[in-house]
């Protein structure tokens, strides 16, 4: 339950060894690389490095296939995207998209990609994305050429005999009715004598201009005038040139040739479903593929000098002993360690037990402490779950919640992230329970004796649980509730003390925490108490205030100089050079309010929903109706609730708590090995099973 302590380590070794050390740094996958660049540039500088890289043209083209190999592991998932989309519901659309893998299915991952098996896989994959969009593109010309040919299946004409015409000449074409009449008005004028026959006739949607489908027929040696005069009068000619038959044999061949193709499609998609059996294994490549990258990248870390290459990084003090194992078994390395010299700047590694580890996404939200200061995780759970209990506050909504929580954790069991997610949802829903039975809301008054009648036990063991009721003593529940916020800011206080005690800051401890400790219930008991408790506890907290009032005087006098060290220690009162101040503090307190008023909302909600159910009073039904109004309504008032609940003690701890002693902002410890969002390595008993859970792949 602490920041893990961290070692610095450099590897030196020789300098055609970088490939091999680094695959072995990366297969133990326990430390932190990071860049060193000596001070003395009596090597050459960059040049010289990569002068001393002999590893590096074997590395550039193992970079460049893993490039390749990217692309075609990219573009196939695409494919599969497209043809076989995945689709989620809006609850499932929250939870995240994971492959889990055992140790042996990357081993035959890693077995297939030496052999180039999931290369050829790919390639044949893309081979039929690419006759497919060709079949379909072949689907789309034939459909388009017999919508074409459509308006002519009536058209009595072998072609392939008007090929061997002497002396007439055949023009199809589209026309509307009124420009024909002009056109045959106009051919008589210039003394052409044409045939003139309709084909069919196409009405158009605003039936204002319909068109006509003819064939005219002319002496050859006329073709052309006959073609300028139909053109003039809005002529548009169909090319039948190139059929073989009629028009109607055709659109038959068209139609068989549309079936063949459609076929062949079938077969392709066949085969095609046949590939995306393998689309896990293909998820799991590209991620191997990125971390295989990543691995050989890592190179540009490496210091090179005239004897030997350098690695250099981090290492958790735990796993000093394995990493000099591991350069001993490995043989040609020496390993140096020794304390990080970075200061705040060391990458911080948290290690919590499993019941304090799901708490740490408040940490995630806020960023990692320093390495100097401390991990928060156990502090902050108490205050955490004391906010979300007040917040639901109810056993219904409790148990709802638990219920929930354990559904999606069974069913999202190989998912680390969602575990722990659920965790901190289920540790809220059991403070709601308890914090529901202490202020009697179950379901709101669900369970009161307005509903199930007076003197019944259940109402009676409900009031016995009950010490506070929020409904009929908001204004003493305020109280509390504010107690609770000023006590929850001391608390914060102490933990700065803690803080700078382990970075031997006394000085701030004595004029800055102990002055705030001092002065803020101090002046709180002036202010609400006065003379109520007697003359000598007055004397006694005044006492305390003239302390700590002169405490944090000095501690602001310190930072000025001359006059201005007056001016200091006054401002230093309101917290402006101070960590905290009376301003914050009442502020800070008051924000706490917010945990009376989702309280009472989730109580004031649950018990108008009890009141609706119960309105329609028809023995059959007021059953079915006033039990749809509280299943939707309870359910409805529990998500609102449990997500304000999450959201408000979320800020409180953040915002309001942390402000007071936390320092984020540290680097995480990234351990050079194998990490991916998407694929998740688990036990190779845990993945039998697995199939039901691959719900993204």
């Amino acid at each position: 339950m602490a920041i893990d302590r961290i070692q610095e380590f450099a590897l030196a070794f020789p300098h055609n060894r970088e490939d091999d050390v680094l695959s072995c740094l990366h297969a133990a996958g326990m430390v932190h690389l990071t860049s060193y660049t000596p001070s003395d540039d009596s090597q050459g500088g960059a040049d010289a490095a990569l002068s001393l890289d002999v590893c590096r043209p074997a590395r550039e083209r193992s970079l460049s296939h893993v490039a390749e190999e990217l692309d075609l592991a990219g573009a196939t998932l695409s494919f599969f995207a497209e043809v076989n989309p995945v689709t989620k519901g809006l609850v499932l659309s929250f939870f995240p998209d994971e492959v889990y893998a055992s140790v042996a299915d990357m081993s035959k991952t890693a077995s297939m990609a030496s052999s180039n098996g999931y290369t050829d896989m790919m390639s044949c994959v893309l081979a039929l994305r690419v006759q497919l969009a060709e079949q379909r593109h072949r689907v789309e010309q034939l459909e388009r050429e017999r919508a074409t040919m459509s308006p002519w299946v009536s058209l009595p004409v072998d072609f392939d005999e008007v090929s061997r015409w002497q002396r007439i000449a055949l023009i199809a074409g589209t026309i509307s009715s009124s420009d024909l009449v002009r056109a045959r008005s106009s051919l008589v004028d210039h003394g052409i004598d044409v045939a003139v026959d309709t084909v069919s006739e196409t009405t158009t949607k605003s039936k204002i201009k319909n068109k006509t489908n003819i064939i005219v027929g002319c002496r050859n040696s006329q073709v052309d005038n006959v073609r300028s005069v139909l053109n003039s009068e809005g002529f548009i000619e169909q090319d039948l040139s190139h059929i073989s038959g009629t028009v109607d044999s055709l659109i038959d061949r068209m139609t068989e040739d549309l079936r063949a193709v459609h076929e062949k499609i079938v077969a392709l998609e066949l085969e095609v479903a046949s590939y995306l059996t393998h689309r896990q294994e293909i998820v799991v490549y590209r991620e191997y593929l990125l971390n295989e990258r990543a691995r050989l990248e890592a190179s540009h870390d490496i210091t090179r000098t005239e004897r030997c290459s350098v690695i250099t990084g981090y290492v958790r003090e735990v796993d000093v002993s394995s990493l000099e194992k591991l350069c001993t078994g490995f043989g040609g390395i020496i390993c140096m360690t020794g304390e990080p010299t970075g200061g705040d700047s060391t990458p911080v590694s948290i290690t919590n037990s499993k019941m304090l580890k799901p708490l740490e996404i408040l940490i995630n939200m806020f960023g990692f402490p320093v390495y100097s200061a401390f991990d928060p995780t156990v502090f902050l759970a108490i205050p955490f779950l004391l906010f979300f209990a007040l917040c639901l506050g109810d056993v219904l909504y409790g148990a709802i919640q638990i219920g929930i929580c354990l559904y999606f954790m069974r069913k999202y069991r190989f998912s680390a992230g969602v575990h722990n997610f659920m965790m901190v949802f289920l540790y809220g829903g059991a403070a709601g329970v308890v914090a529901g039975a202490l202020t009697g809301s179950w379901g709101g008054d669900l369970l009161s004796e307005t509903y199930l009648g007076k003197g019944n036990a259940i109402s009676g063991f409900v009031r016995s649980l009950t010490i506070i009721d929020p409904l009929q003593s908001a204004f003493r529940f305020l109280v509390v509730v504010w107690i609770i916020g000023a006590l929850n800011q001391f608390y914060g206080v102490g933990l700065a003390i803690y803080k700078a005690a382990r970075r031997h800051d006394y000085a701030s401890i004595v004029y800055d925490c102990v002055g705030w400790l001092l002065f803020l219930p101090a002046i709180s008991a002036l202010l609400f108490i006065g003379t109520k408790w007697g003359t000598g506890f007055r004397y006694g907290y005044l006492f305390v205030l003239a302390v700590g009032t002169a405490l944090l005087f000095l501690g602001g006098a310190r930072q000025g100089k001359g006059v201005g060290k007056v001016l200091m220690g006054l401002v230093n009162l309101y917290g402006i050079q101070s960590s905290y101040g009376a301003g914050s503090f009442l502020g800070d307190v008051l924000s706490y309010s917010r945990l009376l008023a989702l309280g009472l909302t989730t109580s004031m909600l649950g018990t108008a929903f009890n009141m609706i159910g119960s309105l329609v009073k028809v023995p059959v039904l007021g059953l079915i109706v006033g039990g749809v109004v509280l299943l939707f309504g309870h359910l409805l008032n529990y998500f609102m609730g449990a997500m304000g609940s999450f959201i408000h003690s979320a800020r409180l701890v953040l915002l309001e708590f942390f402000g007071r002693f936390y320092e984020g902002g540290a680097p995480r410890f990234h351990r050079f090995g194998f990490w991916s969002e998407v694929v998740k390595i688990v036990d190779t008993s845990a993945v039998e099973g697995k199939q039901e859970v691959h719900h993204g792949y």
